[in-house]
């Protein structure tokens, strides 16, 4: 049962790249609760890494918030300073990221890539971290966690790897996980096995998550409520059930599904996004920058 307060609180978010003065986000708003899975989607560029960045504290340092805020836990990331935000977000936010290989050092044993977390933000033992990283490894369905332990990243499996960095993930108890296209880089099969390992994680351990994804079909399988960007700005918002029911949706977020394969469906014809769809939202994008701008230099 969600809770009343929101874990995740974004409202009216715009951020901008410093050298061309552009928004990469525009007035994004948004909650995410206490065992919810919220998606955001769209085509590749339309933000959807960039809001998880924003909420984790790893934006580029040329992508500026220009306004808006994000409320963590009932505390805004506003009011506090760059070290006490650090420190926070440490404790509360966790990120699965897209590629499993590359997020690994791959010159450090698993062990520590786990451990590290539990020993620098928790303060805890590293006999007491260990015990939690084999738990951890159990959990995420790990065969032979001992000698898991000992591995290098690229002695293991991709699916492996993926499930090390889940279990990394909820080994601080986080409120808030962002899931970065954790799928992406894995084959169908696994990522099936991923998609339930996640969902039965997240609702094992009543985290709030935010999962940025370009797949429909992913959407569907494991998020409540969902968010649909089109160029940084949120075009749809609804939960999964209206969403595919077809009724009262954005015509670029039925587009999407479309455009989306279906597998249970083989003789499904994908539909491309209809040019004039982007030529619309783009217009539409167009005309509110300006007047952005307008008020900006006013």
């Amino acid at each position: 049962m969600m809770s009343e307060r929101p874990c995740l609180e974004i409202n009216n978010l715009s951020a901008t790249v410093n050298h061309v003065g552009e928004r990469v986000l525009r007035s994004v708003s948004l909650s995410v609760y206490r065992g919810e899975v919220h998606g955001l989607v769209g085509e590749s560029g339309a933000g959807k890494s960039m809001i998880g960045k924003a909420v984790a504290g790893l934006l580029p340092r040329a992508v500026k918030i220009i306004e808006g805020s994000i409320t963590l836990e009932g505390i805004s990331l506003d009011d506090l300073d760059e070290k006490g935000r650090r420190h926070f977000l440490g404790e509360t936010c966790a990120v699965i990221p897209q590629d499993p290989l590359t997020s690994l050092n791959p010159c450090r044993r698993i062990e520590p890539q786990i451990t590290d977390r539990l020993i620098k933000t928790l303060g805890w033992k590293k006999t007491k971290a260990r015990s939690r990283a084999l738990e951890l490894l159990e959990e995420v369905h790990i065969r032979e966690p001992k000698r898991v332990l000992r591995a290098y990243p690229h002695e293991l499996s991709g699916g492996m790897r993926q499930r090390i960095l889940i279990a990394s993930a909820f080994a601080t108890e986080p409120k808030l996980i962002i899931a970065d296209e954790p799928t992406t880089a894995l084959d169908v099969t696994v990522q099936k096995q991923i998609l339930k390992l996640i969902k039965e994680m997240e609702e094992r351990h009543g985290t709030a998550m935010l999962f940025v994804t370009h797949d429909m079909g992913v959407v569907a399988k494991i998020c409540k409520n969902v968010s649909v960007l089109y160029a940084g700005k949120v075009v749809e918002q609804t939960d999964v059930m209206s969403l595919f029911s077809g009724k009262n949706n954005h015509p670029y977020a039925d587009a999407l599904i479309e455009a989306t394969p279906r597998y249970d469906k083989p003789d499904h014809s994908l539909v491309p996004v209809d040019v004039s769809i982007n030529q619309i939202l783009a217009s539409e994008i167009l005309e509110a920058d300006k007047i952005w701008k307008g008020v900006g230099n006013d």
